[in-house]
């Protein structure tokens, strides 16, 4: 009969055994797991691959740079044409408020400029008619006998002798302008001369107009058809020609109308 304290043993290295034996297989299941879990080997591969390999990954790291050389001067010239464009803004900078004003005033002076050279146009072309008409007429065509007029030298109106009547009249809305004859030798021509204020010229100056320009010596009436309303200033100039060039010889008083 076998004692308590020698079956006690026997059951305590019978469980010592069993506690190794599943460590054993324990170990070999986690052997078989891992093998199982680890890739399949690699392929050899030959040294002339492995060259061939570290060739292809350095041309592309070369292609690589390459394209950032490219990427960082791209991003230099977008900088420089961004600092370009602001130093422009600050030194241009303007406000559309000051565009605007300084446009406005361009366009009054081109207006004021535009004004002067339609007067000059207006004084050549009164000039070009005067010695067109005078070289038309002839000089000598006056029937009268021809006596010299006193200040036949001097051109424009300022210091002519007045040497003709003048007389105004309304007629068919429109202003009548009579004068008394002008002979003088080598007469070109009567001009009749509107202006919208008391200071009149001729050549006609600004706000004068010639209304009439008359080559015919016995022709001493003129009708102003586009007279504006207001009072009016009217002035008939007697026309020489002298050395191809025309002069004022005499002229009437300025006399002066109102027009309804």
């Amino acid at each position: 009969m076998i004692r308590p304290l020698s079956l006690r043993r026997v059951i305590v290295v019978l469980g010592v055994v069993a506690s190794l034996l599943v460590g054993v297989l324990s170990i070999e299941v986690a052997a078989a797991l891992t093998a199982a879990a680890a890739p399949p080997p690699a392929p050899p591969m030959s040294l002339s691959a492995l060259q061939d390999a570290l060739a292809a990954q350095q041309a592309r790291g070369d292609d690589l740079e390459a394209q950032l050389a490219e990427m960082n001067d791209l991003t230099a010239a977008l900088e420089a044409a961004l600092a370009g464009t602001s130093d422009h803004i600050s030194t241009q900078g303007k406000t559309a408020k000051q565009l605007e004003n300084e446009l406005k005033a361009a366009q009054s002076k081109l207006a004021k400029l535009q004004g002067l050279l339609a007067k000059a146009e207006a004084r050549l072309a009164a000039l070009r008619q005067a010695a067109t008409s005078a070289g038309s007429g002839g000089s000598g065509s006056a029937k009268a006998t021809p006596k010299p007029a006193s200040g036949g030298g001097t051109s424009g109106g300022g210091g002519s002798t007045t040497s003709m009547s003048l007389t105004l009249s309304l007629s068919g809305g429109g202003v009548r302008v009579d004068w008394s004859a002008c002979s003088v030798s080598g007469f070109a021509g009567y001009a009749v001369v509107r202006s919208l204020d008391s200071e009149i010229h001729y050549p006609p100056e600004d706000r004068d107009t010639e209304v009439a320009h008359i080559t015919s010596a016995s022709t001493t009436v003129a009708t102003d058809g586009a007279a504006p309303t207001g009072r009016l200033t009217y002035k008939v100039y007697c026309l020489i020609l002298h050395d191809h060039e025309t002069s004022v010889a005499g002229s009437s008083a300025a006399k002066q109308i109102q027009v309804p």
